[in-house]
C-alpha cells in the first residue's frame, strides 16, 4: 500500500479510561491541560511530559469540529514524528462520565 492509501479515520476501541487519563493532554488549540494534574500551558509540539507530574503524554484530545483543522493537527503529529493518539475530547469525556455515573452505584465493599 502506498502513501496515497494512508488517511486519518475515527476508530472505536475499548480503553482503560483511567490509564487514558494519566498519559492524557487536553489541547485547544497549541496548549492545553494535563488531564492527570491540571497543569497548564503545555504545547503537544513541544511538552511529551507534563512540566507539573511528570506523565509521558500518549493521548491528546481536542474538541475541534472542523475536520480540516483536526486534518492540521494529525499532520503535525506526522511531522514532527510525535508518538501521541488523537481522541476526541467529547469520546472521552462521555466515557469517563458514564465510568464515574457507574461507580455511584456500586456498593462500598465490590
Amino acid at each position: 500500500m502506498g502513501p496515497e492509501n494512508k488517511h486519518s479515520v475515527r476508530v472505536w476501541q475499548e480503553i482503560d479510561l483511567d490509564n487514558m487519563k494519566k498519559h492524557l493532554l487536553l489541547i485547544d488549540d497549541l496548549y492545553g491541560t494535563c488531564a492527570a494534574c491540571k497543569q497548564i500551558g503545555l504545547n503537544y509540539l513541544k511538552d511529551s511530559k507534563c512540566s507539573g507530574c511528570g506523565t509521558d503524554f500518549k493521548y491528546l484530545a481536542t474538541r475541534l469540529r472542523d475536520a480540516a483543522e483536526t486534518g492540521k493537527i494529525l499532520a503535525r503529529i506526522k511531522k514532527e514524528g510525535l508518538s501521541l493518539t488523537l481522541v476526541d475530547r467529547d469520546d472521552y469525556e462521555k466515557a469517563l462520565a458514564q465510568a464515574n455515573i457507574g461507580g455511584l452505584f456500586k456498593s462500598p465493599d465490590s
